[in-house]
């Protein structure tokens, strides 16, 4: 008994010390896990903005035959249509200015890039309003957290 004692005595420190690590391990799990959560929130809201951008307001300002809107939109199958956070509100004011306040780094408070966080659309054949394939850029200051 008294052997126990001792060795729980002496490795005090490593019992503490691994509980530490522990603790650390856990925290910094929770916090990459948060910070990689708003990153996927974020982007995802962002996405959904650009659907309804190029679906509802892009597209059918595009109001010509289907010949010349194809003909149009080939043009930008590989180099994308890139709308930027600030265009994106303007387009939807009505629920995109109140969604551009959520675009904000959670770790530093600082407001999301509105000029360089964007969404790039390729449309695609047979260049209908839902042929298409959607990318995010999201410049938050979060793209080094989620690596």
């Amino acid at each position: 008994m008294n052997e126990i004692i001792k060795f729980v005595k002496s490795d005090k420190r490593i019992i503490i010390t691994g509980v530490i690590i522990l603790f650390l391990v856990v925290l910094g799990t929770f916090l990459a896990f948060t910070v990689g959560s708003v990153a996927f929130t974020l982007e995802n809201d962002l996405e959904v903005m650009g659907k309804d951008f190029y679906e509802n307001f892009y597209y059918d300002q595009l109001k010509s035959s289907d010949e010349e809107r194809s003909e149009f939109l080939s043009k930008f199958q590989s180099q994308g249509i890139k709308i930027n956070l600030s265009n994106l509100v303007r387009s939807n004011k009505e629920v995109n200015e109140e969604k551009a306040k959520e675009f904000v780094n959670p770790k530093t408070k600082e407001p999301c890039d509105m000029e360089n966080t964007k969404v790039i659309i390729y449309p695609k054949s047979p260049y209908g309003k839902k042929d298409y394939t959607i990318e995010v850029d999201l410049v938050c200051g979060l793209e080094d957290d989620k690596k």
